[in-house]
């Protein structure tokens, strides 16, 4: 369970940032730039599916301009937000909107798919106001964080032992852990892995993980620069 958070002066105003409005700009901003870090390199295609309000407001508040700014890698005070759509067009960055029905999904939720030169994901998210996001699914599998962290993401096969396998490496690296989630999905025999840390892992870490045999795919996340 997360510790509560205490409300600070920056929680009430937001982020610093382009305006108009911080769950439907900045919080936009920062769904598209972890999405860009999932993918793990420079996407070339992007199709958005847009809920509730921020399928309504998309273009009153600057929604798919703030998105596509973050999936180039903009911080949410960038000049360059409200010109995101020309400058993707000249950085190859294909993109496509609709709005879509997430059933019971916070009002300002959003499906990225997304394409590079050599991989693919998929990113589901919502924008929680004052700039505060949560990750919700990636690639299909159910997963929560929001970015507060250097968050590791581990997906792989159940087996007994998996949890320990990985805390070894994060106690190797001298790396401490602030939340962990673990989620076995028997009926499949999926592990699923949500790791929030103080500080990311080294890339000897995540190649002692990724060499582990239940192991199938491995992202690590920054912490968002609010």
């Amino acid at each position: 369970m997360r510790e509560v958070k205490e409300i600070s002066a920056f929680d009430i105003i937001g982020p610093i940032m382009i305006g108009p409005s911080s769950s439907h700009t900045a919080g936009a901003v920062f769904l598209g730039q972890v999405a860009r870090k999932i993918l793990g390199e420079k996407p070339i295609r992007v199709e958005i599916g847009l809920h509730g309000s921020f399928a309504k407001t998309a273009k009153g508040h600057g929604t798919d301009k703030a998105l596509i700014a973050g999936l180039l890698g903009f911080s949410t005070s960038d000049e360059r937000i409200k010109n995101s759509f020309d400058l993707a067009k000249k950085e190859g960055l294909a993109y496509q909107f609709k709005s879509i029905d997430m059933e019971d999904a916070h009002p300002n939720s959003v499906q990225i798919f997304l394409w590079g030169e050599t991989k693919k994901t998929q990113v589901t998210g919502a924008s929680l106001g004052g700039g505060e996001i949560e990750i919700n699914s990636v690639q299909g599998r159910k997963v929560n964080f929001n970015g507060d962290y250097a968050t590791l993401l581990i997906f792989g096969k159940n087996q007994p032992g998996t949890t320990n396998d990985v805390t070894g490496t994060f106690v190797d690296n001298k790396i401490n852990i602030a939340y962990l989630r673990v989620e076995r999905l028997r009926r499949k025999n999926d592990a699923i892995m949500v790791f929030e840390t103080d500080d990311p892992i080294p890339p000897r870490g995540i190649k002692a993980i990724r060499a582990l045999p239940w192991v199938e795919w491995v992202c690590q996340i920054d912490k968002i620069n609010r």
